[in-house]
């Protein structure tokens, strides 16, 4: 029997982390640790699959450039194939990410060849992704990419960022956001409008990470709350693509939604107690294994 393959359709970049006691506008900050990762969504849900046994392939574009190199040797370091289109004569994306003595992130993104990648670039790996049990996309690149992929009627989970035309969205199966996000693309005041809202377009099934307070499962049939666990946060950078990758893995495994969230909860924050995004997602057995 063939193993479950997700593909995985966004961006990927160099993260570039800076630790700092404080954040302050207008001041000099010296750090006093850095550190290079994989980063980027799709690269990230590919990444944190994969170290809980799930085959993956990422399709993403990046530069010409060393950090395209690196983007590359780190994939196959963690077992994720590669389905890249490097773009000539453009940068790999990038992230700098400052992180405080609390954990807390502070993020400043460059696209680079993220924002180049087309449907053409989709078309390639067409056979890899109809073999796919379900394909994520992140929404922040072009609409027409999801169009693409709702054409082949494989199973979609949307990282739902950034908004997206709402007829784009109608019969989506799966969809993700975290309470900020829901509330934006909405343009509403309170997370339980922003589901309806959301499901009012065609959504089948909606999850909803709410920080510190857990996290949401919606449908027309049903809605699920589960609360977080309570961890020592050294970095949250990467929780909550760890969370997404914890929902497809349940979604894969026929998991009850209830059950989906408290291992998505587990997985996102066991991340959080780690320096780092890729670096800090968990191994199957450790989720399996934690004890808050």
């Amino acid at each position: 029997m063939n193993p479950l393959t997700v593909s995985c359709v966004g961006k990927v970049n160099v993260d570039i982390f800076y630790s700092v006691d404080e954040i302050k506008i207008n001041n000099n900050h010296v750090s006093d640790s850095t550190a290079f990762s994989l980063g980027g969504k799709a690269a990230n849900v590919s990444v944190a699959l994969r170290k809980l046994g799930i085959q993956t392939n990422l399709v993403s574009a990046i530069g010409d450039d060393e950090f395209g190199d690196f983007v590359l040797s780190k994939l196959r370091d963690y077992g994720v194939s590669p389905l890249v289109s490097r773009k000539s004569g453009t940068k790999t994306g990038f992230t700098f990410i400052v992180v405080d003595r609390y954990g807390n992130n502070t993020m400043f993104n460059y696209l680079g060849a993220n924002a180049l990648l087309a449907v053409e670039d989709l078309q390639i790996y067409e056979a890899d992704l109809l073999s796919s049990e379900i394909i994520f996309y992140q929404s922040g690149l072009g609409p027409e990419l999801l169009v693409y992929l709702k054409r082949l009627k494989r199973k979609v989970f949307v990282e739902y960022t950034e908004p997206l035309p709402p007829e784009i969205l109608e019969g989506v199966e799966f969809v993700s956001l975290n309470e900020e996000e829901a509330l934006r693309v909405t343009n509403r005041q309170a997370v339980d409008d922003a589901i309806n809202s959301l499901l009012s377009l065609g959504i089948r099934n909606i999850f909803v990470k709410i920080g510190g307070r857990g996290s949401l499962y919606a449908s027309e049939m049903k809605k699920v709350f589960a609360d977080a666990y309570k961890v020592n946060v050294v970095d949250t950078t990467g929780a909550g693509d760890s969370f997404s990758a914890g929902c497809i893995y349940g979604i894969l495994n026929n998991f009850s939604e209830e059950y989906i969230l408290r291992f998505a909860n587990k997985c996102g924050a066991i991340t959080c107690t780690r320096k780092g995004t890729t670096e800090a997602f968990p191994i199957l057995k450790e989720v399996h294994e934690c004890k808050f």
